[in-house]
């Protein structure tokens, strides 16, 4: 909270991790959520805000838009101007795909030659690929050394280890940690940290399952504040996965943060900060 009474005289960018941040893991944005209107109202003080998420679904809008239907049609009830929704931006896949709100309330993918560092569009699709078959072998070396029943999905820009039954937090730990150590080796890295190594990646416990993500949350931060022109100390992220097998862990190094575990804390977040941002 001290955070957020500091930060709110500048702030400029407020990110937000989606599951058990704004609704409950797996879950869509309801229509009748309590943070519609509260994200609405930042909106309207020329705040931006961004979903910054691992869901990753490429480059189709629809499957976003549909796991936000209820924020979005809030938008449309309260008729947000064009100037106001253009502030909002979805982020997926960790720091792949980026999306815009249109004048319409519907999602418009940013192609990432129009925002992507250097860094970023350095990486050829080989490279993904050889990455994330380094991290699908170990993710299922997990599986059988572990005798885990889940099955191992690959993406595009991901790969993951989806459960059939519940597992532990620590299995799935053993299973983050485990894909980590084998991504910095292939790169030639063992004692290097995943943001410090040519191609940056995210492999995290995901509550209940466990994925490899190439990019992270820091270098969606990144781009977000480079394309708004939002510092680091006028940013804040708020998220639920602060652990360091968390997918929000990285974002310290890039803004102020809130370390919140449900989308009830982020209510009560949002609530303080709103009340701070209209006294002044």
């Amino acid at each position: 909270m001290a955070q957020v009474m500091a930060i709110a005289p500048e702030l400029q960018l407020v990110t937000f991790d989606g599951d058990m941040t704004l609704y409950a893991d797996g879950q869509n944005f309801a229509d009748d959520s309590p943070l519609t209107v509260l994200l609405i109202r930042l909106l309207r003080q020329g705040i931006n805000v961004a979903i910054v998420t691992a869901a990753g679904y490429g480059t189709d809008a629809m499957r976003y838009e549909q796991r936000l239907s209820g924020l979005l049609r809030g938008f449309a009830k309260e008729e947000l101007t064009p100037a106001q929704v253009a502030r909002f931006y979805v982020l997926g896949g960790e720091c792949n795909f980026l999306f815009r709100c249109r004048a319409d309330y519907r999602l418009e993918f940013i192609d990432d030659t129009m925002y992507a560092s250097s860094s970023l569009r350095s990486w050829t699709d080989t490279q993904v690929q050889q990455l994330l078959d380094v991290a699908e072998a170990e993710l299922a070396d997990c599986v059988r050394r572990l005798g885990i029943n889940a099955q191992i999905l690959r993406k595009p820009r991901a790969v993951g280890l989806v459960p059939h039954e519940e597992l532990t937090r620590e299995q799935l730990d053993e299973c983050a940690l485990s894909s980590q150590m084998a991504l910095l080796r292939s790169q030639g890295a063992p004692k290097s940290e995943p943001c410090d190594v040519p191609i940056p990646f995210c492999a995290f416990n995901g509550g209940s399952d466990c994925w490899v993500d190439i990019g992270n949350k820091l270098i969606g931060v990144q781009i977000l504040q480079e394309m708004i022109g939002s510092p680091p100390q006028a940013t804040l992220h708020v998220g639920d996965q602060f652990l360091s097998t968390g997918n929000d862990f990285s974002t310290r190094a890039a803004c102020c943060t809130c370390w919140i575990i449900s989308p009830h804390e982020t209510q009560g977040i949002l609530t303080e900060l709103d009340a701070i941002l209209f006294q002044s």
